[in-house]
């Protein structure tokens, strides 16, 4: 290792010329127009058509939206540089592979919160539609936010990491759709499972997290949970950037 497992400066330089890249590429523009799209609808119906002033139908299918997003955003991060060859200039650059896989994150992490800033404004829309004497309740809006955001990145990280298994972006983004699907829809099925199996399918799932940080509890475990799935899907990313050294 040169300093460690990572390179700071290494890393912050990635992660700028991958957040560059995002503002350069319509790909992106076009993946965020569609989901601020999807989202509106999901926001506006129940608020002016059942008149609920609430985030709830939002939190319910913004993940579907984000198993979407993610891969997007995240399946040529790898892909790219290795169908162009640019990977094995960065290979032979003094930089460790997890430079590179941290760098790529914190770009598309910067690219994602960008994203869930946007969703601000529906807050805004509601604190202007709710009678004062009545008021939001800031808790349960504010940990809707950053539970979107820890999905989006654990999501992010999952990307990243089928990113590294293919040249082809297709088939990256396929493979990172099937993982973020599979945890979106765990948490959804787990009450349908018998005994341990319900338990363990509640737990991996996303949906019992989540819930949580929508009703404004911040709980340790929910945010271990979340730096876990970033954390192994980053780890095996690496693992897969160096057997391809090799």
């Amino acid at each position: 290792m040169k300093n460690g497992i990572f390179q700071p400066h290494a890393v912050r330089a990635l992660a700028g010329r991958t957040l560059r890249w995002y503002f350069e590429s319509p790909s992106a523009y076009v993946a965020l127009f569609v989901f601020y799209l999807l989202s509106g609808y999901l926001f506006a119906a129940p608020l002016f058509l059942l008149k609920i002033a609430s985030l709830r139908t939002l939190i319910e299918f913004a993940p579907l939206l984000l198993a979407f997003l993610a891969p997007a955003l995240s399946m040529g991060l790898l892909s790219e540089e290795l169908q162009s060859g640019t990977f094995e200039t960065l290979a032979t650059l003094p930089l460790e592979d997890w430079d590179i896989v941290l760098g790529k994150f914190l770009g598309y992490a910067a690219m994602h919160m960008v994203c869930v800033a946007g969703l601000l404004f529906y807050v805004l829309v509601l604190a202007g539609c709710v009678s004062p004497s009545v008021g939001l309740d800031w808790g349960e809006m504010l940990g809707t936010l950053l539970g979107l955001a820890l999905v989006g990145l654990a999501f992010g990280a999952a990307g990243i990491f089928a990113s590294s298994l293919s040249k082809n972006q297709v088939v990256a983004f396929v493979a990172a759709f099937l993982a973020c699907f599979v945890l979106f829809i765990l948490g959804k099925s787990a009450s349908l499972l018998p005994g341990a199996l319900g338990s363990i399918a509640e737990y991996v799932g996303i949906d019992s997290h989540l819930e949580n940080l929508a009703k404004g509890v911040l709980d340790t475990r929910d945010l271990v949970y979340f730096l876990s799935l970033i954390a192994a899907f980053l780890y095996l990313a690496v693992q897969r950037l160096r057997a391809r050294r090799f």
